[in-house]
């Protein structure tokens, strides 16, 4: 090869990669241009990214403190628990008999009428359906005495409401204290009308009872001058008595006692009627 011909292929070699060379100085030079144009919006997004990722720290620590509390709250009062189980444990007996006390207290203020201290009308009502389906099994008679102050309006108006609600005490302690049987029950049945449910009783027996009332009440000599009827308070005493039977209720029992009241009162009052 003649020395012209190796100058020329150096020299076309030496273009080739000054050719190669200006290319790659292009494509560097178009890279940083992008670079430089997209730098600001890459920092941007890291920094961005990075306000992310430590407000995420943040409410993971505030998320773990929380936690943190929770966990020694339960603790505390699985603590305070497993005392007062144990307190339980340790004075079962006591506990157990104070409450049975308390709700024996309560059960026995929610069947007293306040005033007379004797049964009211709700555990009227509740003894005598009890009674009722008691001697319905066994076939047997109730009786029922419905009694009325005479002239207790009177009474009131004359001597005051105060003595009127002594009155009404004496009488329910008194007519209460003759009766005999555990299952007989006296009972305010509403303002100055008493009721006796007598399970199980004659006719007679039923009559005695009543007449023993009357009799405790005159005792009494509780002074009413303006009764027509006697210097002193008197009742009128209803009674009313069946053998329960399949379709009758207590209703009928109370009604036939409320007759035979109403009857003492037309003959004069002061009277026993019925049975």
């Amino acid at each position: 090869m003649t020395t012209t011909e190796l100058t020329a292929a150096t020299l076309a070699q030496l273009q080739q990669e000054i050719d190669r060379l200006q290319q790659e100085n292009d494509d560097l030079h178009i890279a940083l241009t992008t670079i430089a144009e997209h730098g600001d919006m890459i920092e941007s997004l890291l920094n961005e990214t990075n306000v992310k990722l430590r407000s995420e720290i943040l409410e993971r620590q505030r998320a773990e403190a929380k936690l943190q509390n929770i966990l020694s709250l339960i603790s505390r009062e699985k603590q305070d628990l497993e005392i007062i189980v144990e307190t339980i444990m340790q004075h079962g007996d006591v506990v157990d008999a104070q409450w049975r006390q308390k709700l024996g207290e309560t059960a026995e203020l929610l069947n007293l009428d306040s005033l007379t201290q004797v049964s009211n009308r709700r555990h009227f009502d509740l003894h005598l359906g009890q009674q009722w389906e008691r001697v319905l099994n066994t076939q047997e008679a109730i009786a029922l005495v419905l009694c009325d102050i005479d002239h207790f309006k009177e009474f009131n108006d004359f001597y005051g409401h105060l003595s009127g609600d002594d009155c009404l005490r004496r009488i329910a302690k008194t007519l209460s204290a003759t009766l005999r049987n555990p299952f007989d029950l006296f009972a305010r049945y509403g303002g100055e009308e008493f009721g006796v449910i007598l399970p199980q009783v004659s006719a007679e027996a039923a009559q005695q009872i009543a007449k023993r009332m009357q009799a405790s009440l005159a005792m009494l000599e509780i002074p009413h001058h303006h009764s027509p009827t006697n210097a002193f308070v008197t009742m009128s005493f209803g009674i009313g008595r069946l053998y329960p039977q399949p379709g009758q209720s207590p209703l009928d029992l109370i009604a036939q006692a409320d007759e035979n009241l109403y009857k003492a009162k037309r003959q004069g009052r002061n009277r026993i009627v019925g049975h």
